[in-house]
């Protein structure tokens, strides 16, 4: 009788032990979500490079980037590299946008563009979630890569949002996708008088 009694106090003891493990252990994976800057919980990116770019030999001054009427990029002169990030900031712990409002000067056409894009932000944030490697040029591999997220001015009003592994084309492994296209609208730049 003492040994069967024996026998189920230790069996509610190790019971006891096991529940109280998983306890602390579901505390401790609490507590680090929340240490690691919340977006475990809120689905946000933790960091992401935005950059832009326009075809060579394009010159632009951009003076609106904002994404979700919220955030943006400082604006400043284009002139180089399509699909890359050339000119860029970072943002750390937000959604990843579902729209992109922008206004550029093309001086050699004499054109204000402005326009706004739908961006598909489920498609973008699958995309930041599952980033392979890429190497750079010098063979070095990037394991953890972040994201890019790339707007694109083309020649005539063409915008398009991209998000990519890398910064740069001629990386290896670079892989991108397009997660937003539109037209901008126009009108003349104002005469001088």
């Amino acid at each position: 009788m003492v040994s069967k009694l024996g026998n189920i106090f230790s069996s509610k003891i190790l019971a006891c032990k096991i529940k109280g493990y998983k306890i602390i252990s579901g505390l401790i994976l609490g507590y680090t979500a929340l240490l690691s800057g919340c977006s475990v919980l809120s689905g946000n990116i933790d960091y992401m490079l935005v950059g832009s770019g326009t075809v060579q030999g394009n010159e632009l001054w951009v003076t609106k980037m904002t994404f979700d009427d919220r955030w943006g990029m400082p604006p400043g002169s284009l002139g180089c590299c399509p699909l890359s990030a050339g000119k860029r900031s970072s943002m750390s712990d937000i959604p990843f946008p579902k729209k992109l409002s922008v206004t550029w000067t093309d001086i050699s056409q004499n054109r204000i563009y402005f326009g706004e894009v739908t961006i598909d932000s489920k498609k973008g944030t699958a995309f930041t979630k599952n980033m392979p490697p890429y190497t750079y040029g010098s063979g070095r591999k990037n394991m953890d890569p972040n994201p890019y997220l790339i707007v694109e001015f083309g020649e005539n009003g063409e915008i398009g949002v991209w998000v990519a592994s890398a910064a740069y084309p001629d990386y290896i492994d670079r892989v991108i996708t397009q997660v937003g296209a539109g037209q901008a609208q126009w009108r003349a730049v104002p005469e001088d008088n």
